[in-house]
């Protein structure tokens, strides 16, 4: 979501006698709380501050944008984990990693006010350093955390449909939870020195670059380019993958596979529009700090901070997802919003689908107690068969 550095640019070193003292900067190149910083120069020169411009126009339109994404984000996640708690039964490990995305998108989502606060008084933050950084943690926790738990719904049906009878396929819901119970732990400990880090400036930031990059700075840029890059491999491998099975096994005319497509599709629909904008504009600005191309830097940072806007669009999308991945999701949505009747009351996701007749042959009927997914339980009997 943001490239982290809450450590202040390191004071510009006094220049020896025979130097010329620089000229003072125009009051048009003042110090911009929403771009990058960076200086240039070198030991036998002045420093000199690539600062870029101030512009009014990127706090202009996040104020607003960030107001509705709250408003359409709490109504939406609020529904989903509404229906995940009280109209999902049975749960599977696919549950379990759809309700983690839910909570990480809570995350943002009880921030954003503080957001818009901050964007409305054009990038004044007045709720003290403690919360700032609190703040600043919680988005960046969600951010990983999304980035995360999407990959672990590609994964968990690469699984379904490429390995059936491997036993993380055939993990039970407590074992999914203890899965999804150290992803949160590591994820945490993955942005938790956020807290630690002391924040002097006026400005709550943390993508601001500084002439003297900091451990912290380092690991910042490390961890942003990896819950990128690292995750968007994995979700590829899990759609080619699954693509070359459903054609190797002639499965295009089933539910499950069908259902498996649909689900990446969405996965990678929104993986690229919320997090590819600022991924590409912070590497660009980082590129122009090294370059010292301060017209550059200018542009891309205040791209960047505008495209921050697409990184908190996630948990605005993130309910789409839900629609395709859990068969119930959207009909009891639509019931609950009197879009629809509903003739039952909680149910499982079984009925949802009725399941083919080599589905109901006598060795499932051995099994059943065993409740979940249709479309996990033909993928569990018939992928293999097709081998």
């Amino acid at each position: 979501m943001e490239i982290h550095n809450l450590s202040t640019p390191s004071p510009l070193p006094s220049l020896p006698p025979s130097s010329a003292p620089p000229a003072p900067l125009p009051p048009s190149l003042s110090s911009s709380p929403s771009a990058f910083t960076t200086a240039r120069g070198s030991s036998e020169e002045a420093w000199l501050p690539c600062l870029p411009i101030s512009s009014p126009v990127v706090p202009a339109f996040l104020a607003p944008t960030l107001g509705v994404e709250f408003v359409l984000g709490l109504a939406g996640n609020s529904l989903a984990l509404f229906v995940f708690c009280f109209h999902t039964r049975p749960w599977t490990s696919n549950t379990v990693f759809l309700v983690s995305l839910v909570v990480a998108d809570f995350l943002l989502i009880v921030n954003l006010p503080l957001r818009v606060d901050y964007y409305l008084l054009r990038e004044t933050w007045r709720f003290g350093a403690t919360a700032c950084k609190v703040n600043l943690f919680m988005i960046s926790t969600n951010r990983t955390a999304s980035v995360v738990f999407l990959t672990a719904t590609a994964l968990n049906r690469y699984l379904k449909v490429v390995q059936p009878h491997h036993v993380l396929s055939r993990a039970s819901v407590g074992a999914a939870a203890r899965v999804a119970g150290g992803l949160w732990g590591g994820i945490l400990l993955l942005n938790g020195h956020l807290l630690l880090t002391t924040q002097s400036s006026p400005y709550c930031i943390s993508y601001r670059l500084g002439t003297q990059p900091s451990a912290s700075l380092r690991w910042h840029h490390t961890l942003y380019m990896l819950e990128f890059f690292l995750p968007l491999a994995l979700i590829l491998f899990a759609i080619v993958s699954i693509g070359l099975t459903i054609r190797r096994r002639g499965l295009g005319k089933q539910a499950g596979p069908q259902r498996a497509v649909r689900v990446l599709a969405v996965v990678v629909a929104v993986y690229t529009i919320c997090f590819l904008p600022s991924i590409t504009f912070g590497i660009a600005s980082m590129v122009a700090f090294r370059l010292h191309a301060c017209h550059a830097l200018d542009i891309c940072s205040q791209l960047f901070h505008g495209s921050l806007a697409f990184t908190y669009l996630n948990s605005v999308l993130d309910p789409a997802l839900y629609c395709f991945s859990s068969p119930s999701f959207l009909r009891q949505s639509r019931a609950l919003l009197g879009l629809m009747q509903s003739s039952q009351g909680p149910e499982s996701e079984d009925s949802s689908y009725q399941p083919s007749a080599r589905c109901g042959e006598a060795s499932w009927k051995s099994e059943a107690a065993v409740k979940s997914q249709v479309e996990e339980v033909w993928l569990e009997k018939e992928g293999p068969s097709q081998d």
